[in-house]
């Protein structure tokens, strides 16, 4: 779909006149034509502007930083798509899916509205998931709305999805942003499953490159957020390589979490190796043995 449908001219007038510093949220199911319509507004926004930013916080489906990632990007007026756009900033979330990770996502959409903000955008776009249906799906974007404050939400296929209508008017009613439904248009297709599988793939490898570059990061001078490592309190080294001989696999970290204790591994952990944790819980006073594989 490349011409602008004109079921969308209403909506487009609407971010148009928008005053300066507005933010736009898009929100709507999987293949409803939010990333297409982000484009061609910013696209449009942009011959009159050179403060035009689009938050891409779309983390399973992103077009302008890598998949797992909140992107944001000035808009140019030739740039046809929004993997056109060079990313200005990246925010980690974590995760592929919008459900995993919440809170991190929520956080990382803030972060990037912020980042567009500080640098005096005129309008900021924010693209979001087509993760629309249930509670988690209502707190997520009910939170994104209260932590950007946009002055419009634009809901695109509310006029024929009630929840998505009702999800769209919890998050209007908690920022104070106006409401607008915006038709689909007939020439939004689906895309199947497997292909945005592969389209993920290929934006990691993009962006990654043929030949990732490994680096050797020491556990003790990292702070994790969002993982099992580092929740717990360190052992001493030569405690964690005992448990390892112990239970004969590669254990090269190792916390304490109450009576629980992790192992983390460079490998895979061995079958059986429950069998051999009695004596690591009882020298540790653990209640539970449980490894982590690192690799």
């Amino acid at each position: 779909m490349t011409e602008q449908p004109d079921v969308w001219n209403p909506a487009i007038a609407r971010v148009q006149s928008l005053p300066d510093k507005s933010i736009v949220l898009l929100l709507g199911g999987t293949d409803t034509g939010k990333t297409t319509f982000a484009a061609q507004v910013a696209r449009t926004l942009a011959e009159d502007s050179e403060r035009i930013a689009v938050v891409d916080a779309d983390i399973g489906q992103s077009e302008i930083a890598p998949p797992g990632t909140v992107g944001v990007a000035w808009a140019r007026p030739d740039a046809e798509r929004l993997s056109d756009l060079k990313p200005a900033g990246t925010f980690f979330v974590g995760s592929f899916s919008a459900s995993t990770l919440p809170l991190e996502h929520a956080t990382a959409t803030h972060q990037a509205v912020r980042h567009a903000r500080e640098r005096n955008a005129e309008r900021i776009l924010v693209d979001t998931t087509g993760y629309v249906t249930g509670p988690t799906a209502r707190r997520l974007k009910s939170a994104k709305a209260a932590l950007i404050q946009p002055a419009l939400i634009l809901a695109f296929g509310a006029d024929n999805n009630s929840e998505l209508l009702a999800l769209a008017q919890t998050a209007s009613a908690i920022c104070g942003a106006e409401l607008l439904a915006v038709p689909v248009p007939a020439g939004v297709q689906k895309k199947p499953t497997a292909q945005r599988t592969t389209r993920r793939q290929t934006r990691l490898a993009a962006y990654f490159g043929e030949k990732p570059t490994t680096v050797p990061v020491p556990l003790d001078k990292i702070v994790t957020l969002g993982a099992t490592l580092g929740t717990g309190i360190s052992i001493a080294p030569h405690l964690a390589q005992w448990a390892g001989e112990a239970l004969r696999m590669p254990v090269v970290h190792g916390e304490m979490a109450g009576d629980v204790m992790t192992l983390f591994l460079t490998g895979t952990a061995r079958p059986g190796w429950e069998g051999l944790s009695g004596a690591v819980a009882d020298h540790f006073k653990a209640r539970t043995v449980r490894v982590v594989s690192l690799s």
